[in-house]
């Protein structure tokens, strides 16, 4: 409710304003929220690019040094025709098993599906693309599907999914360095910094991939970054090097042929006219952007085609035409999903309305669909925290811990301080306590000899005596003398300083100005010296004359005093801010230790030796089947067998590399699969002292990905194997069969008249009908040969390593009688339970080892043709090579 109150409070003066979405290089940004025009409208700054700051005319070896197959450059132009022709391309590639090819085609479908904006589509052939690199060993490429499968989640709002990807893709660019692929790395990092309203660091990343290509190399992605650096500059209000920055790209986009590039680049020219209140030039970008659409058949950009058009007609207070053009793109934005984009252009249509036509019977259908799309972007932007959270933990955990190391220093250094200068001071009594003595001794000895020598012996000791004191009362450490009983005998005056208090107002007894939960301690450490003489260090605290307590570290021993009894000496000082220093780190460890504990993954530090260190508690309730982990080893803990799959990454972890794998462990007898990353701990001198662990239990995300990966491949009526799952088959047999001489066969069947039983019976009897077919068909093949469903009735058996042609035949003579025995199948519950004949026909593809699949395939539909000319309910065969 306080987001509808606030959308109407807002209503009557929110500027009207077009969005930058969050885009990628591959994915077309929609237009930026910016400020109204103000009353007296900046106008657009001139701008006149230097020749000397434009690249000299693009080398063609430089202006794209990305290899692409050609169907990938008509995709800029020809989407749909690229579409419509790569599927033959691919099933060529993939029967000829070449899995470069492959990707590069798959890569040429990701771009046509960027253009006409279809982002499943887009993300699909990415990952295809990823994929079949990854087999053809070639890392640039592997990388290149992983950025256009990333771009692709981007424009779906997967950021934290997009994140990984890009990671991974730079990883790959690093090992295999290509200068224009990592600038297209770090295009996409830009635009995802922007989509996350960080566009001080969306303009740094498009400097940093500007930085990365030479002059006139990489045309296209030169003209990308610098249309990201423009649309972050103009979000910090830095219009004039916006504008420079688009005119650069501009320029670099006219010396190509990309219609989609020049369309992203009108959409930021337009949000910079309206900007600068120039309506006129918003309106020549819109149309432009509208040609291109058509050009294109775009439907994205025709719907922000529109809301530029609606927009600056809003600007000119030309409204009826302003909600024509905002209704039109909002209709062509739902039309292909994109919910953000259409909030945005129901946000503006809604204001309208509501200015200028309150009572009009539009206004409640479409802010009704406002509320929905604003409740889903809420529920985006909280899924989306929630993947940042990560993020900012493991930020938190650095921040600490480099905390801890510093505090640890301070503390070191200041304990080697206080006991330096606390030995100096214990020197310093020994030695004077041991030159009195001196003095003593030859006062004793030459007593005897002459009055005049014991005066200036006497003299001497006197002297000394006035050292000990000046160095006494002005020391910054207390000094105290104390008798075995606590009452003082002499305390220095720096206890001023310390504790406020005058010599003089001091109790005789100092324990009574010592904190209540200290006082039993100072009496242990009193009845200690008393018996053993020390020296001791005791830590107490004292009650300011202010009334707040002072932490003291004292170094005390037993001394014989002037008259020979005993006396405790001791020095010392405030230790108040090392105490309050190691509280807070305690505190600061307390804290991180908890947040450890309570994330549900195993987190650990394992020393160079490979010993654990620390273990959180999610891993300690694992490791407590096993015993305390800490101190044990890696290969103590896990075993034998899955220490062999870890020391790799452990070995590399420790040469300062960081690892992120995935594996599987048995643990309590039960399979797990985990993520897990290793994260070095360098120390100070830059040599790795162990590193950081960080497990996560991810089975039920790999059971749901194998459990798709199932249901992708099975047909959903009959439960045989679909068209994609034989087509797999068939090309892995052919080539079987043709490295080995094998023979080969195909059984192609239908159902006879299945159209009849559909029209005359319903689909429930028809759907029926195919299960039951499926049924006796499965029954009546051998366990190795592959049965599937390929078609609404068409069924399709592969056999492998068949005894002959006549072998084949006979498995079809024994299939007939089989399948085309009446059958008793349900038509629904006004039909019930009725008997219908059935009647097939089976077309026999052979081949005596040299075929490919598609040519097996081909037969068989020919034999099936010739099955069904000679009346049906037979087969026919059809041999080939």
């Amino acid at each position: 409710m306080k987001r509808v109150a606030g959308f109407l409070a807002g209503a009557g003066g929110w500027a009207l304003c077009l969005v930058a979405a969050a885009g990628v290089a591959g994915a077309l940004p929609a237009a930026t929220a910016a400020a109204a025009p103000p009353p007296t409208p900046t106008p657009t700054p001139t701008l006149v690019i230097d020749p000397g700051e434009l690249p000299p005319p693009a080398d063609p070896a430089l202006a794209d040094t990305v290899e692409r197959d050609p169907l990938e450059l008509r995709a800029l132009s020809e989407p749909e025709a690229v579409l419509a022709e790569v599927g033959t391309e691919l099933r060529n590639a993939q029967i000829a098993g070449d899995q470069r090819r492959v990707a590069l085609l798959y890569l040429a479908k990701q771009n046509a599906c960027r253009v006409v904006a279809d982002w499943d589509c887009q993300r699909e052939a990415g990952e295809l693309a990823a994929a079949a690199a990854a087999a053809a060993g070639d890392a640039q490429l592997q990388a290149r599907g992983l950025i256009a499968e990333s771009r692709a989640r981007m424009a779906m709002r997967d950021f934290a999914r997009s994140d990984r990807l890009l990671a991974e893709a730079e990883r790959l660019l690093k090992e295999s360095p290509h200068s224009e692929l990592l600038a297209d790395v770090m295009l996409a990092y830009s635009s995802m910094s922007y989509a996350l309203g960080r566009h001080a660091l969306s303009a740094q990343y498009a400097e940093r991939g500007l930085g990365l290509l030479g002059p006139g190399e990489g045309l296209a992605m030169q003209s990308r970054l610098q249309r990201n650096r423009a649309r972050a500059l103009a979000r910090l209000g830095r219009a004039i090097e916006a504008g420079r920055a688009l005119d650069l790209a501009t320029q670099f986009a006219e010396r190509l042929d990309d219609p989609k590039l020049v369309a992203e680049l009108y959409l930021e020219a337009s949000r910079l006219a309206r900007h600068a209140g120039d309506v006129s030039a918003q309106r020549v970008y819109g149309q432009r952007i509208l040609t291109l659409a058509n050009q294109l058949r775009n439907a994205q950009l025709s719907g922000l085609g529109h809301e530029v058009m609606g927009l600056a007609a809003a600007d000119n207070r030309e409204f009826a035409l302003a909600l024509r053009e905002l209704k039109q793109a909002q209709l062509e934005l739902r039309g292909i999903g994109l919910d953000s984009d259409e909030l945005r252009v129901l946000r503006e249509t809604v204001q309208l309305l509501l200015r200028t036509d309150p009572g009009s019977p539009e206004l409640a259908p479409l802010f009704e669909r406002y509320l929905v799309l604003d409740a889903a972007e809420a529920e985006a932007e909280r899924t989306q925290a929630a993947d940042e959270f990560d993020a900012r933990l493991r930020y938190a955990e650095r921040e600490t811990e480099l905390l801890r190391l510093k505090t640890e220093g301070e503390l070191a250094a200041e304990r080697e301080r206080g006991l330096a200068q606390t030995n100096r001071l214990s020197r310093i009594v020994i030695l004077l306590g041991f030159a009195i003595l001196v003095a003593l001794a030859g006062f004793f000895v030459t007593l005897r000899r002459s009055n005049r020598r014991l005066r200036e012996l006497l003299a001497q000791l006197g002297e000394r005596e006035l050292q000990y004191r000046t160095l006494a009362e002005n020391a910054s450490d207390l000094v105290v003398r104390l008798r075995l009983t606590g009452e003082r005998v002499y305390v220095s005056p720096s206890v001023r300083e310390l504790l406020g208090h005058s010599p003089a107002d001091l109790p005789s007894d100092l324990r009574d100005l010592a904190h209540p939960d200290d006082r039993e301690r100072l009496n242990a450490t009193i009845g200690q010296l008393t018996r053993d003489g020390g020296p001791l260090t005791v830590r107490y605290r004292m009650r300011h004359r202010a009334g707040h307590h002072v932490w003291l570290e004292a170094l005390a021993r037993r001394v014989n005093g002037p008259a020979g009894e005993p006396e405790i000496v001791y020095a010392a000082r405030d230790i108040s801010a090392r105490m309050r220093v190691e509280r807070e780190l305690e505190t600061a460890q307390a804290q991180l230790r908890a947040v450890a504990d309570n994330i549900p993954a195993m987190i650990a530090h394992i020393d160079s030796q490979q010993r654990y260190t620390f273990v959180n508690g999610y891993g300690a309730t694992i490791f407590a089947r096993e015993g305390d982990a800490i101190g044990r080893t890696v290969r103590d803990i896990r075993g034998e067998a899955l220490y062999s799959e870890l020391e790799p990454h452990i070995e590399a972890v420790l040469r300062g590399e960081r690892v992120s794998f995935e594996g599987q462990a048995e643990v309590g007898g039960r399979t797990y699969d985990f993520q897990t990353n290793y994260v070095p701990d360098f120390a100070d001198d830059g040599s790795v002292r162990g590193f950081f662990a960080f497990t996560f239990d991810i089975s039920r995300l790999k059971e749901a990905e194998r459990e798709l990966e199932r249901q992708a491949r099975i047909d959903g009526l009959t439960g045989l194997a679909n068209r994609r799952h034989f087509d797999e088959r068939l090309a892995a047999a052919s080539a079987r069969s043709r490295r080995s001489g094998a023979p080969l066969a195909l059984l192609y069947l239908d159902v006879d008249h299945f159209k009849q039983i559909n029209d005359g019976h319903g689909h429930a009897a028809g759907d029926a009908v195919l299960r039951e077919f499926a049924r006796r068909l499965r029954t009546n093949v051998r366990e190795g040969d592959l049965v599937a469903r390929i078609g609404g009735d068409e069924f399709v058996v592969l056999v492998e390593g068949p005894d002959g042609l006549a072998a084949v035949e006979a498995m079809a003579a024994k299939l007939l009688p089989a399948l085309t025995a009446p059958m008793v199948v349900a038509a629904g519950e006004s039909r019930g339970v009725i008997t219908l004949p059935v009647g097939t026909s089976i077309g026999i593809g052979y081949s005596r080892g040299g075929a490919g699949g598609v040519q097996l395939l081909a037969a068989a539909d020919r034999a099936l043709y010739a099955a069904k000319q000679a009346g049906r309910n037979g087969s026919r065969h059809v041999a080939i090579d």
